[in-house]
C-alpha cells in the first residue's frame, strides 16, 4: 500500500537568503551598485570605494549620508526590510533607488560584513558585525555621520559560486564600470575609488560635461554634443560624442532612465539609427543620455538587477529620441543654419499616422557654408574637423578599395606541427577580392579570404603564446595611448602575453602606455583600437584557466590583424596563403567556427548537373 507523504516544504531562511544573493550579488560590482545606490538614497555628497583583489576579499563603501538609528542598523539586514515602500502602489512613484529591501540581506548571506552607522543627532554610531546572516555583535561606537559598509570575503560560504568568478583584473574592471555609471549620473556627489590602495578616481563636485570628461578618457570639450528634447512624453538630456569618437568597442555607451542606469538594446538601435552614414559599419558612438518619464510609466520591477526596465510609451520614446540625437549630431556634420527636422513641432509630428515614418532631413536643405578664412598651412584646423565626416556622408572617392599585394607565409617551426601531408596546390585565382578559388588535390575549392587568414593566425598567435617566439616590429617613434581605467586593470594582468605575441608595451604613468613596438601583422593598423579590442575581448569572454585566456588574446588577434575580404593578391602569393591554410591543423572552420573552405568536388558538380538542377 502506498502512502502519500507531503512534500513542500518552506525553505530555511538561511537557504532562501543565499539563493536570492544568487540573484542581486552575482559578482562583487553588484554589491557595489547596490551599496552605491544605498549611499544616493541616503542623501550622501561624498562617498568613497575601497576594493582589494577585484572586491571578492575586501569592499568597503563609506558615506556621510543621514545615517540609521540603532534598531534601523538592524532591521536592514532582514529580506524585504525597506523603507522606500511600504504599498504595491508605491511601485508606480518610485523616487528612489532601491525598494526591494533584499540588497543587503542578499549580501549578509554570502559575506562577512560590518556596518558601522550614525545619524546627526545621535551622540554614538552603531556598529554591527554579520557572517552569512547571523549577527555576530551589536554594539556602540564611535563613528562620523554617514554609513561606513565593509564586506570581506565575498561567497566565502558559497565556493562553487566563488569559482566562477573572473580573474582579478576582469572583476576590477566590472567595478570601475559601475563605479563610473553611478558617478557619472550625479555631478553633485564627491567621489573617491581605490584599489589596493591606489587612487583610481577622485572626483570632485562639478557639472555634468566637466564629470563626463573626468571619467571618460580622451575627450575634450568639443567632442561632446549636447542632446536636449523636452516633450509631453519624454524629456531627453545629456551627450553625445561627435562621429569621428565612434570606437569599435562597447563601453562608453549610457542610458539613465529618471536617474536609473538601465540597459536597452531598443533604445541603442534609436542612437545607432541617429548615426547612420555619419559612423563606419561595427563602430559604436560614445554617449551618456538621461531619459525622464513619468514614474508610473516606467516599470522597474522586472529583473533583479533593476537595469531591465519595460517603458509604457516605448515607440514613441524611440523616435524622440532618435529625432533629437539625430538633431545633436546633424548639427555638428553640418553647419548650424542647415535645416533639419522641425523638433519645434515634434507633437504634431507625433499625432500623424506613420510618424515613425517621417523624414527627418528635410530633402531641399542646402551644402554647408565655407570658411574664406581658412588656412591649411596655419596649424589651427581643430575648429574644421567636422567636415572630414562628410566623407563618410559621400563615400570614398577611390575607385578601388584595396591594391595588389604580396603574402609571406610565416613558415617557422612549421615542419613540426603538421602530422598531415600537405595535398598539392595545382593553380589559383581570386574571385571578387574575397575569395580564392584553388584546385587541391584535383578538386576546386572556394576559399573565403577572411576567414582562412583568421584561422592561420590564430594558430600562429597560439604558438607564440605557447613558446614566446613572437616578433616585434621596433617604432622609430614610441606611440603614447590613454586607456580607461577599467581596461588598464586588464592591460597589468594581461601585458607579459602580449609581449610574446609581439607587442612592445610599458606603462608611461596613470592610464598612459608607451608602444615601442608591434606585431609586423599590425602594421599601418591602430595601435589603440587593436589594444582596446583585445582588453575587451579578454576582458568580456576569458576564464580563470591560462588556456583559454591563451585562447581569447589568440582569437583576438587572429580578427584584427586578418586581411580584409578585398585585399587583392598575386598569384604567387595566392599559393602561398593557400598552402599556410592547408598547413593548420583545422584548416576547415575560422577561429569563431565559421566554414572557411567549400570544396566542388566530382560528386558536388555531378548532382549540381543532375537533370533538373542546372
Amino acid at each position: 500500500m502506498l502512502f502519500l507523504i507531503d512534500v513542500i516544504k518552506l525553505l530555511p531562511d538561511n537557504v532562501a537568503n543565499q539563493i536570492a544573493a544568487g540573484e542581486v550579488v552575482q559578482r562583487p560590482a553588484s554589491a557595489v551598485k547596490e551599496m552605491l545606490e544605498n549611499c544616493l538614497d541616503a542623501h550622501a555628497t561624498s562617498i568613497k570605494l575601497f576594493i582589494k583583489d577585484g572586491g571578492s576579499t575586501y569592499i568597503k563603501i563609506q558615506d556621510n549620508g543621514i545615517g540609521m538609528s540603532e534598531t534601523d542598523a538592524r532591521m536592514c539586514w532582514e529580506r524585504h526590510a525597506t523603507s522606500k515602500i511600504s504599498t504595491a502602489q508605491d511601485l508606480y512613484s518610485l523616487n528612489t533607488f532601491g525598494f526591494r529591501g533584499e540588497a543587503l540581506a542578499s549580501i549578509a548571506a554570502v559575506a562577512m560584513v560590518e556596518m558601522v552607522t550614525r545619524r546627526q543627532e545621535d551622540d554614538a554610531a552603531t556598529k554591527i558585525i554579520i557572517h552569512g546572516n547571523e549577527i555576530q555583535s551589536q554594539e556602540l561606537c564611535s563613528g562620523a555621520v554617514g554609513t561606513t559598509i565593509t564586506v570581506k570575503n565575498l561567497f566565502y560560504n558559497i565556493p562553487a559560486r566563488r569559482n566562477f568568478l573572473k580573474s582579478i583584473s576582469v572583476e576590477t574592471k566590472h567595478i570601475i564600470e559601475e563605479f563610473q555609471r553611478q558617478s557619472l549620473a550625479n555631478p553633485e556627489v564627491e567621489y573617491e575609488l581605490y584599489n589596493n590602495n591606489n587612487e583610481v578616481h577622485k572626483l570632485r563636485i562639478t557639472n555634468f560635461k566637466e564629470r563626463l570628461r573626468d571619467v571618460l578618457i580622451g575627450y575634450q570639450p568639443q567632442d561632446l554634443l549636447s542632446v536636449n528634447e523636452i516633450t509631453e512624453i519624454v524629456e531627453i538630456t545629456g551627450h553625445v560624442a561627435v562621429p569621428s569618437k565612434a570606437k569599435r568597442t562597447r563601453g562608453n555607451q549610457f542610458f539613465y532612465a529618471n536617474h536609473r542606469f538601465i540597459k536597452s538594446h531598443y533604445l541603442h538601435h534609436a542612437v545607432m539609427a541617429a548615426y547612420e552614414g555619419l559612423i563606419e559599419n561595427g563602430t559604436f558612438p560614445t554617449y551618456c543620455l538621461f531619459i525622464k518619464v513619468n514614474p508610473a510609466k516606467i516599470d522597474v520591477n522586472i529583473h533583479p538587477t533593476k537595469t531591465d526596465v519595460k517603458f509604457e510609451d516605448e515607440k514613441h520614446i524611440y523616435s524622440i529620441l532618435k529625432a533629437a540625437v539625430r538633431k545633436a549630431v546633424g548639427n555638428f556634420v553640418v553647419q548650424p543654419d542647415m535645416s533639419l527636422g522641425d523638433l519645434d513641432g515634434l507633437e504634431g509630428l507625433l499625432n500623424t499616422p506613420n510618424y515613425r515614418d517621417q523624414p527627418l532631413l528635410d530633402k531641399n536643405a542646402g551644402v554647408p557654408n565655407s570658411d574664406r578664412k581658412f588656412n591649411p598651412f596655419n596649424g589651427n584646423y581643430n575648429n574644421h574637423k567636422r567636415h572630414q565626416d562628410w566623407a563618410k556622408i559621400l563615400g570614398s572617392v577611390e575607385t578601388t578599395h584595396s591594391t595588389p599585394s604580396h603574402y609571406n607565409a610565416d613558415t617557422q617551426d612549421l615542419n613540426e606541427l603538421i602530422p598531415h601531408e600537405i595535398p598539392e596546390v595545382s593553380s589559383c585565382f581570386q574571385l571578387k577580392n574575397g575569395y580564392i578559388c584553388a584546385v587541391i588535390a584535383g578538386d576546386l575549392h572556394v576559399i573565403n579570404t577572411h576567414r582562412a587568414h583568421k584561422r592561420i593566425l590564430f594558430e600562429k598567435y597560439l604558438r607564440y603564446l605557447a613558446h614566446g617566439k613572437g616578433v616585434s616590429q621596433q617604432l622609430l617613434f614610441p606611440r603614447n595611448i590613454e586607456l580607461s581605467h577599467g581596461l588598464m586593470a586588464v592591460f597589468n594582468d594581461t601585458q607579459p602575453l602580449l609581449k610574446k605575441i609581439g607587442f612592445e608595451l610599458s606603462q608611461f604613468g596613470g592610464n598612459s602606455i608607451l608602444v615601442n613596438g608591434l606585431p609586423p601583422d599590425l602594421e599601418n593598423k591602430d595601435e589603440l583600437e587593436i589594444i582596446e579590442n583585445i582588453l575587451t575581448d579578454i576582458a568580456n569572454g576569458q576564464d580563470a584557466a591560462s588556456a583559454n585566456l591563451n585562447k581569447f588574446v589568440a582569437t583576438s588577434m587572429a580578427s584584427n590583424a586578418a586581411m580584409k575580404n578585398n585585399t587583392q593578391l598575386e598569384e604567387l602569393s595566392q599559393k602561398a596563403f593557400v598552402n599556410e591554410l592547408l598547413r593548420c591543423t583545422e584548416a576547415n572552420y575560422s577561429p569563431d567556427g565559421l566554414p572557411a573552405i567549400a570544396r566542388l568536388g566530382d560528386d558536388v558538380l555531378f548532382e549540381m548537373f543532375k537533370k533538373g538542377k542546372i
